[in-house]
Order: structure tokens, then C-alpha cells, then sequence
């Protein structure tokens, strides 16, 4: 049986509701925070450590839109003009990565809420 992938599903994570997914969807989730999510204890709670990662993604592209809006404020007086112009498309290229995380996160998210067809059961319980 095919399982649909929604537009934007993570590239390489299986599709939600398979065998293959439950066995993947940690390690990807783990590989989308910060370092030391590998030692947090929501690395054993699946669904937990999804929901975190949805506001702490929130909060990152939110600072990165907010040192994007300010930069020439705060880096003008301090840089010459082609490395702040370079600031500026470094902040915009990480703007555009976190925005596509917030994405798929939150496509993993609605995956993984959805309980199998199968057993009725949800995972990270």
C-alpha cells in the first residue's frame, strides 16, 4: 500500500503511519534542534519532543526575521557595505531554511497525531 506524502514532507523520512517512519521520525527530529535534544529526555517521548521542536523552530525564524529587519540598524555603522550586504543574504538564505523546518515539522507534527489505521493507537505516548 502507497502512503500519500503531502507537498513538503521532510526528503528522506517515510511517509506517517509506517513501520519506517516510526523507526526514522526521532532521529530526524533530533536532527532538525539543537545538539543537546540528544540528551534531553524527550528524545523517548516522540510527540513531546515534536511539539518543542515546533516553538523552538517558531522562535528561531522569529529571531532570524527580526536580525534580517535590523541588521543595517544594528551592523551599518559597524560593517562595510558588501559584508553587511552579505549579512543580510546569510540571514535571508537561514530565514528560508528555518521557514521549510517550520514546515515539515509541522507536517510531521499532523503525522504523527494521527493514529494508525490498523490499531487505533497513537504514538509517543
Amino acid at each position: 500500500m502507497t502512503r500519500f506524502v503531502p507537498p513538503g514532507w521532510p526528503r528522506g523520512l517515510p511517509p506517517g503511519g509506517t513501520p519506517e517512519f516510526d523507526e526514522r521520525v526521532v532521529g530526524w527530529l533530533l536532527d532538525q534542534g539543537p545538539a543537546d535534544l540528544r540528551t534531553s529526555e524527550l528524545r523517548h517521548l516522540p510527540l513531546a519532543l515534536a511539539t518543542y521542536l515546533e516553538h523552538h523552530i517558531d522562535g528561531c525564524l522569529e529571531g532570524a526575521r527580526r536580525a534580517y529587519g535590523q541588521a543595517r540598524t544594528d551592523l551599518g555603522s559597524a560593517m562595510p557595505a558588501d559584508e553587511l550586504a552579505r549579512a543580510q543574504r546569510a540571514l535571508e538564505s537561514e530565514g528560508a531554511r528555518l521557514l521549510q523546518v517550520q514546515r515539515e515539522v509541522r507536517l510531521v507534527l499532523v503525522a504523527m497525531r494521527v493514529p494508525p489505521p490498523d490499531t487505533g493507537g497513537r504514538m509517543g505516548r
